[in-house]
């Protein structure tokens, strides 16, 4: 388990590591995920895995605020 303050900068880094590929792609970067009206965190985990692992030790909760955090930002 995380504590608090690593697990933020953990949120924060995963942001910015989502940053230039949703910018790219815009909505179609979050399409993979999507599951009914919300995203499926386990495909966005093993999505992860293979690209940066440290990431997956986050709650599924923080993934998904993550990406929904990501989307608002960074799409147009």
């Amino acid at each position: 388990m995380l504590d608090p303050s690593a697990k933020l900068r953990l949120r924060a880094r995963l942001l910015e590591f989502l940053k230039f590929r949703v910018l790219a792609s815009q909505e179609a970067f979050f399409e993979p995920w999507q599951q009914g009206d919300g995203h499926d965190a386990e495909r966005f985990r093993q999505w992860l895995a293979g690209l940066w692992p440290e990431a997956v030790v986050l709650a599924d909760a923080d993934l998904l605020a993550v990406l929904d955090q990501a989307r608002t930002l960074y799409v147009n």
